[in-house]
């Protein structure tokens, strides 16, 4: 699995979305004042659906959703009751859109007006069309949450816009739960686990599937306003597309210059220039990833230390241990008693 080019420090989300999420946890039991208060967040915050939220809060308000909700997935059952709306321009413009082959090109172009914390890609396979999610931070267990409600809002928003939809299989990256059924229940199709990544799979016939609320005159004049949100938007320096590939790489052993250079189709002189006129280095943001992982990892899960250095892409947990504490001035076992400490 491939990471997204945003990184967790300047990622941000729609205001449109968190509220749903909110919507959609109270419609669950759950208080909102509560929540608000847990995450810092203010209600005028998400006043003006256009407006951003860092991606770090809504992260945290995943986190919560994970541990608050008695239920086996959390995720899906938030995506069940995430409706197209929330998502402001780009659900209104999904919705309009003429084919199914139209919302994808246009939720492709303006995903980031949702959030970044992730991006799709679409795959053509021989068995059909792979829609594909790649979550930043996909090792931390507030993804999970976050990614199946994230696909489970898929299938409830196409669902009732297309005639016989329907999908050819739904593939996740976490393994096999023991009780299928809400996962079933949503996705009637092949489920597949352990997968290289999160994704659904259509039939290719479906692309030029017309959509029922097709809207062509509407359709114009959303593109535009999503055109002008978009340019609004922070641009992504190479630094943070760095780092938000390093963050992936990690996990499957040290990071390879070389090939983190032809991810960008740099050469890895131009990679190292090019950071170099960005006031950073590789190593310097190969620390830093590494630093701000281990500190989450240690803060908000409740993972050995020595699987944290594995994930880091450390190959001893005694190397990870040394740098921890060069960074910190603490092992990681005294970092997360300080971090759970009571009064914290």
């Amino acid at each position: 699995m491939q990471t997204p080019s945003v990184s967790h420090d300047h990622a941000s989300v729609s205001a449109s979305i968190t509220l749903a999420v909110l919507h959609a946890a109270v419609r669950l039991g759950l208080e909102r004042e509560a929540l608000l208060v847990s995450c810092g967040l203010t209600e005028e915050q998400l006043v003006d659906p256009d407006a951003r939220v860092p991606f770090t809060i809504q992260e945290h308000l995943w986190q919560l959703l994970g541990s608050s909700l008695p239920l086996a997935e959390p995720g899906l059952a938030i995506g069940v009751n995430l409706a197209p709306g929330p998502f402001s321009v780009l659900g209104y413009l999904l919705q309009s859109s003429q084919t199914l082959n139209d919302a994808l090109n246009v939720g492709m172009r303006y995903q980031r007006l949702v959030g970044e914390g992730g991006e799709m890609h679409m795959q053509e396979l021989a068995e059909g069309l792979q829609i594909q999610y790649r979550p930043l931070h996909p090792s931390l267990p507030a993804t999970r949450t976050r990614v199946l409600a994230l696909m489970a809002c898929w299938v409830q928003m196409f669902n009732p816009l297309i005639e016989d939809f329907h999908l050819l299989s739904a593939q996740f990256a976490h393994e096999q739960p023991e009780d299928l059924s809400p996962y079933q229940q949503i996705f009637a199709c092949d489920l597949q686990f352990n997968c290289a990544e999160y994704a659904v799979v259509l039939p290719h016939d479906l692309r030029s599937a017309n959509l029922i609320q097709a809207n062509q005159p509407l359709e114009g004049l959303l593109r535009q306003h999503a055109e002008a949100l978009l340019a609004r938007l922070p641009s992504q320096g190479l630094s943070t597309r760095v780092v938000a590939l390093l963050g992936e790489q990690l996990a499957h052993g040290e990071p390879h210059r070389g090939e983190l250079a032809r991810a960008l189709n740099l050469s890895e002189r131009t990679l190292q220039r090019r950071l170099t006129d960005e006031g950073c280095s590789y190593q310097q943001l190969l620390n830093d990833t590494r630093r701000q992982l281990a500190e989450r990892h240690l803060s908000s899960g409740k993972l050995p230390a020595a699987e944290i250095a594995l994930l880091l892409g450390y190959s001893e947990p005694s190397v990870f241990f040394r740098a921890f504490r060069q960074w910190t001035g603490l092992t990681p076992g005294e970092y997360r008693a300080r971090h759970n400490s009571p009064g914290r």
